[in-house]
């Protein structure tokens, strides 16, 4: 982490970045970072590299950012929050090579492909990558937060161990969830931003989702998958898949879980979950994606049929369950 310290004291122009459709534990470590560059006296600056997920745009409120528009701004230096491979920033990550920035990637997920970072502050036990952000800022000097800082936090924590339900929310998640209450967020605040604003048509969504479910591998495996159009004939919405997944992860015999949809932009997305033992990150690389052991994704190739990307994600299912011997 100290080489990462360095290199942010000898910047002053800093972009803080994260991957694509960023989400809660994305924005919320970003949001930290710009509050604490902040202190420090540093320029920093938001720059996501398409639009983030909705039910997180009240941050916005305190920690404004701008989406890429095919150009940089002048900058130092790049901060990278939740990801640690520039692919998951799409063209922008392309514009960030070829521009030869240095970045400093803030992450709790297995090391990807891309070695190109100058720094590191990575932690794969860390819960959220919002707790490393807190760790970095603290390391940094920055001093105390803005009570916006630690509410960006509790976001990135709460949403990445599911209110700390998910088995990541050890011992120090917990700490760090009290240490937060005690810098005065309001949880139930948060808890009706983030998870009570669903729009009308969400529950027509989820219905339509889990009315494809098939289950495999003698109902250890679920799948389920919607298209655009069998959203609008149904009246449905569904701009996260979490519920989708939560309800067959539910199911008492089910292990593995993946939910395809094409997204109103036309890319195809697969989503990944885990209860104890399929490790579903090794099945979202497989599809050219990644995440943590219990809860991963991947976002297919432009162009290939939403059929072709529900094969692929049944078929990297069965593989890796094939691969516990469980078959």
């Amino acid at each position: 982490m100290q080489q990462a310290v360095e290199l942010v004291q000898a910047s002053e122009r800093i972009l803080l970045s994260g991957h694509l459709r960023a989400d809660g534990d994305c924005l919320g470590a970003q949001s930290v970072l710009y509050h604490a560059l902040l202190a420090l006296g540093k320029q920093p600056q938001l720059l996501l590299p398409d639009p983030p997920d909705g039910r997180y745009g009240f941050l916005k409120a305190h920690t404004p950012w701008t989406e890429f528009d095919g150009t940089l701004p002048e900058a130092d230096l790049l901060l990278v929050c939740d990801c640690n491979d520039l692919v998951r920033l799409g063209p922008m990550g392309e514009a960030v090579r070829a521009a030869g920035l240095p970045r400093i990637v803030i992450d709790h997920h297995p090391p990807g492909d891309d070695d190109g970072w100058a720094a590191w502050v990575h932690d794969v036990d860390a819960a959220a990558s919002g707790l490393l952000a807190l760790r970095f800022a603290d390391a940094l000097g920055a001093g105390d937060l803005p009570a916006d800082a630690y509410e960006a936090a509790f976001v990135a924590l709460m949403t990445d161990t599911g209110w700390l339900q998910h088995s990541n929310a050890d011992a120090v998640a917990w700490r760090a969830a009290a240490e937060l209450v005690a810098h005065g967020v309001d949880t139930n605040k948060v808890f009706g931003a983030v998870y009570q604003r669903d729009e009308a048509g969400r529950p027509r969504g989820i219905a339509a989702t889990l009315a494809t479910t098939e289950y495999h591998a003698d109902g250890a495996l679920a799948v389920a998958w919607a298209s655009r159009d069998s959203l609008a004939a149904a009246g449905g919405t569904l701009e996260d898949t979490d519920q989708v997944l939560d309800v067959l992860r539910g199911v008492d015999a089910v292990e593995g879980v993946a939910v395809v949809t094409e997204r109103p932009d036309g890319r195809i997305k697969a989503s990944f979950r885990s209860k104890h033992r399929l490790d579903v990150n090794r099945v979202a690389r497989r599809v050219g994606g990644g995440g943590h052991a219990r809860a991963a994704g991947a976002t297919f190739a432009a162009g290939l049929a939403l059929e072709d990307c529900v094969a692929q994600a049944r078929e990297a299912l069965l593989a890796e369950w094939r691969a516990l011997g469980d078959a």
